[in-house]
C-alpha cells in the first residue's frame, strides 16, 4: 500500500502539473447537458431512464425526457448562462457546474444532490488550448516592408561576414539586389508563419501528452494495487480455505451424528410400531372373541325367548282346557237318566292336557338366512358392496364383514398379503368407495393395510349398503 500511495502522489502530481486550457462552447453545451442529467436524475425518483442518455446537449437532452423531467428541466433552463467562460480553464469549468451554478434560486433542493457524482464526470470532460490571439500579418504594407526587409538584411549581412575567408575574392562582399531581397523576406515571412502554427499546436500535444502520462501513470498505480490485493486475496483465501475445510469435516461429523441418531429414532420407532400393531392385533382378536360371545349370548337369549313365549301358549290352552272341563263332565253324566236295564256306558276319566314336547334348546337360525361374518368385494359408486361370499376370495374380496343381527354390519379392510398387491395396484377402484384413507401418498410403500375405524352397513332389500366408509391407513 506504501508504494501504492507514493505512485497515486506522482500521478497527482503530473495531473496538477499539465497546464489549463480554454472551455469553447461545445465543451461547456457538453458541461451543461452533463449538470442537467444529473439534476434531473435527482430531482425525480422515478427518472433512473436518464442513467442510460449521453446527450451532448440541452436540447438533445430534451428530446429524450418524459413529462415530469420536461417540467423540472424549465427551472434549470431559467439560470442565465455566464458569457465569460471563454477564458475559463478546467478547474472553473467544474467548479462552476458542481457549485456555483447550483447555488443559483430556483432549484429543487433534491436535485443538489448529485454535486459529488457531478463532479467527477465533469473532470472527465477534456478542454482543449485556446487559439492564438494573433493578428493576421501585412507584409505588403510601407511600415512593415522596410522592417521585414531589415531582418532579411541583416543575416545576409552577417553571414558573408562570418563565411569570408578571402576579402579579395569578387564574390565576398557582392551585395544582394532586389529580387534576391524579396524573396529572402518572402521566405522569412513563410518561416514566421510555420513556425507561428508550430507554436499554437505544441499546447495541443503537450496538452495530450501529459493526459497520456497521467493516465499511464495511474493504470500502473491500479495495477500495482491489484498484485498487492491479489496477493492479500490469497492469504486470505488460504487461511478461510482451511477454516472451510474444518468447517466442512465438522459437518459430516454433525451429519454423521444426526444420521445416527436418526436411524436410532426410526428403530425405537419401528419396535414401538410393532408393539402396537401387536397390541392391536391383540385388542382386534378380544374384540372378536367378544363380538363372537355377544353374538352367541343373543342366540341364546333369542331362544330363550321364544321358549318363554311357547311356554306360554302352553299354559294358556292349559288354562282353556281345564275351564271346558265341567261342561265335558256334565254330558258325560246325562247318560245315567236312561230306563233301567240299558248298560250305562263306562264313564270315561277326564282328559288331561299333555304338555307339548319340549323343543331342544338350537340356535334359531339368523334372520334373512345371513353368516355371522361374511367377505365383500369393492364398492361401487352407488355406495353397494358387490360379490358377497362366505370365504376368502383371493381374486375378488375386500373387506371382512360382522354382522351382529341381519339389518347391520361393521366391515374391516382385508389385512391378507395375498390380495394386498391386487389393492395397492388400484387403490381408486377397489378401497375408495367404501374406504377414508389418511395416507394415500403411501400407497406404493405399504406392506400393510390397517383399519383405524370400522365402517358400518346396512341390509336392506336383499343389498348392503355403506352407511359410514371405514378409516384405513397405509403402514
Amino acid at each position: 500500500m506504501k508504494y501504492f500511495l507514493k505512485i497515486f502522489m506522482i500521478a497527482v502530481a503530473v495531473v496538477t502539473a499539465i497546464p489549463s486550457f480554454a472551455v469553447t462552447d461545445k465543451e461547456m453545451e457538453q458541461a451543461r447537458a452533463l449538470a442537467a442529467k444529473h439534476y434531473l436524475r435527482y430531482a425525480n425518483n422515478g427518472s433512473d431512464y436518464l442513467d442510460k442518455i449521453n446527450p451532448s446537449s440541452v436540447s438533445e437532452l430534451s428530446k429524450s425526457l418524459k413529462a415530469k423531467e420536461q417540467e423540472n428541466i424549465k427551472s434549470f433552463n431559467a439560470v442565465a448562462m455566464p458569457k465569460d467562460y471563454a477564458s475559463w480553464d478546467k478547474n472553473k469549468l467544474v467548479e462552476y457546474w458542481s457549485s456555483t451554478f447550483f447555488k443559483s434560486p430556483g432549484l429543487k433542493e433534491d436535485g443538489k444532490k448529485c454535486l459529488s457524482i457531478l463532479a467527477k464526470n465533469l473532470n472527465k470532460i477534456n478542454v482543449g488550448a485556446p487559439a492564438a490571439e494573433t493578428k493576421p500579418a501585412e507584409a505588403n504594407t510601407p511600415e512593415q516592408k522596410p522592417a521585414a526587409e531589415a531582418a532579411a538584411a541583416a543575416p545576409a549581412a552577417e553571414a558573408p561576414a562570418a563565411n569570408t575567408t578571402d576579402t579579395n575574392s569578387p564574390s565576398g562582399n557582392a551585395p544582394l539586389n532586389e529580387a534576391d531581397a524579396e524573396a529572402e523576406v518572402a521566405h522569412a515571412v513563410a518561416q514566421a508563419e510555420a513556425d507561428s502554427g508550430v507554436i499554437d499546436e505544441q499546447p495541443r500535444k503537450s496538452s495530450n501528452t501529459g493526459w497520456y502520462i497521467g493516465i499511464l501513470v495511474v493504470l500502473v498505480g491500479v495495477v500495482i494495487w491489484l498484485v498487492v490485493y491479489a496477493s492479500k486475496s490469497m492469504k486470505d483465501t488460504g487461511a478461510s480455505l482451511a477454516d472451510h475445510k474444518a468447517g466442512e469435516k465438522e459437518i459430516r461429523e454433525a451429519k454423521k451424528a444426526a444420521k445416527e441418531e436418526q436411524n436410532k429414532m426410526r428403530e425405537q420407532y419401528a419396535n414401538s410400531l410393532i408393539a402396537k400393531n401387536d397390541e392391536i392385533k391383540q385388542l382386534k382378536a378380544n374384540t372378536e372373541a367378544l363380538e363372537r360371545d355377544l353374538d352367541s349370548a343373543k342366540h341364546e337369549s333369542d331362544a330363550l325367548r321364544r321358549e318363554l313365549e311357547a311356554a306360554k301358549r302352553e299354559l294358556a290352552t292349559l288354562r282353556q282346557s281345564r275351564s271346558e272341563q265341567p261342561k265335558y263332565a256334565e254330558r258325560q253324566a246325562e247318560p245315567s237318566r236312561a230306563p233301567q236295564g240299558a248298560q250305562q256306558p263306562t264313564q270315561r276319566q277326564p282328559v288331561q292336557a299333555t304338555q307339548a314336547p319340549q323343543k331342544p334348546n338350537v340356535s334359531p337360525a339368523r334372520p334373512n338366512s345371513l353368516p355371522p361374518v361374511v367377505f365383500l368385494g369393492y364398492v361401487n359408486s352407488k355406495g353397494l358392496f358387490v360379490k358377497a361370499s362366505r370365504s376368502l376370495n383371493v381374486e375378488s374380496s375386500v373387506y371382512r364383514m360382522d354382522i351382529p343381527d341381519g339389518h347391520h354390519g361393521l366391515f374391516r379392510v382385508v389385512n391378507d398379503p395375498d390380495i394386498l398387491d391386487r389393492l395397492i395396484d388400484n387403490v381408486a377402484q377397489w378401497l375408495e368407495g367404501g374406504c377414508v384413507i389418511e395416507n394415500p401418498e403411501d400407497a406404493d410403500i405399504a406392506t400393510e393395510i390397517i383399519t383405524l375405524q370400522p365402517g358400518e352397513a346396512i341390509f336392506a332389500d336383499n343389498t348392503c349398503r355403506v352407511s359410514k366408509k371405514a378409516r384405513i391407513k397405509f403402514v
